[in-house]
Formats: structure tokens, C-alpha cells, sequence
């Protein structure tokens, strides 16, 4: 799981969590040095890795997402004072190949973290209303 960010208070359903921030660059200007997240089909928000949103962890049962399609994380859940804050990291990749192994240990962990296209149809209908808009119609 790496780094994290945790709950330091009670966070309601629906409280936008976070704001995602950087820079846009597309595929081929990508350095190994930048956090990057999928943002379009050949964007991605890039920073150099000290941003809140760098430090948020993936779940396969997230109680965070992208409700409006936007970059932007909400509270899909009501949020415990304590509780780690985390988002599928499928719900915003389409990059074929692509791959991470799940350390999430929910109830529902995947075991492996795949692009959007590669998740059965099942997850895809379950996580499109918090996945990024270019993902959607997929």
C-alpha cells in the first residue's frame, strides 16, 4: 500500500475530498519520474509526486470516485475519523497491458488492477458512474 491519507475527521457522503492537480502531457512525453493519472485518451495529470491525490490509495471496494466524471474525488460513502481514503485506480486508466497487483484485501479485492477495458462487464457497470467521463461510454 505504500503511502495513504486517512480520514483526520468524520467526512460525509458526497464531500468532495479532493481536486486533482498537475500538469497535462500526453503519452509519449511521459517521464519515469512523475506521478501520472490517465485523464483522456492520450492525456494524463501529471505532477511531480506532492500533491494530496499523489498519496491516496487504491480499493477495490473505494469509498472514494469521480462522480461527475471530472478529476475530482467524492465521498462515495460516509467516511470514518481513522479510515484510509481510497479510489479504484481502474476507474481511470485505459492504457492496454497495464497492470498492478491488488494489495486492497477487501471483501472484493480483483487481485489484479487493470484498465478500464479489461475489467469484466460486470465492473465496469458497477464502477461507470465513478469513473472518469472518457472512460464512460466503454
Amino acid at each position: 500500500m505504500g503511502r495513504g491519507v486517512y480520514a483526520t475527521e468524520a467526512i460525509a457522503r458526497g464531500t468532495c475530498l479532493v481536486v486533482c492537480q498537475g500538469w497535462i502531457a500526453p503519452s509519449d512525453k511521459l517521464d519515469d519520474d512523475w506521478h501520472a493519472m490517465q485523464v483522456g485518451p492520450d492525456e494524463w495529470l501529471c505532477s511531480a509526486g506532492g500533491n494530496l491525490d499523489d498519496y491516496i490509495n487504491h480499493s477495490c471496494d473505494p469509498n472514494a470516485g469521480f462522480v461527475t466524471g471530472e478529476p475530482a474525488l467524492f465521498a462515495l460513502r460516509d467516511i470514518a475519523a481513522g479510515d484510509q481514503i481510497a479510489w479504484d485506480y481502474s476507474t481511470s486508466i485505459a492504457e492496454a497491458g497495464w497492470q498492478l497487483r491488488c494489495l486492497c484485501g477487501s471483501a472484493t479485492c480483483r487481485g489484479m488492477i487493470r484498465p478500464w477495458l479489461e475489467l469484466s462487464e460486470f465492473d465496469r457497470d458497477r464502477l461507470r458512474p465513478i469513473a472518469l467521463a472518457f472512460l464512460r461510454e466503454g
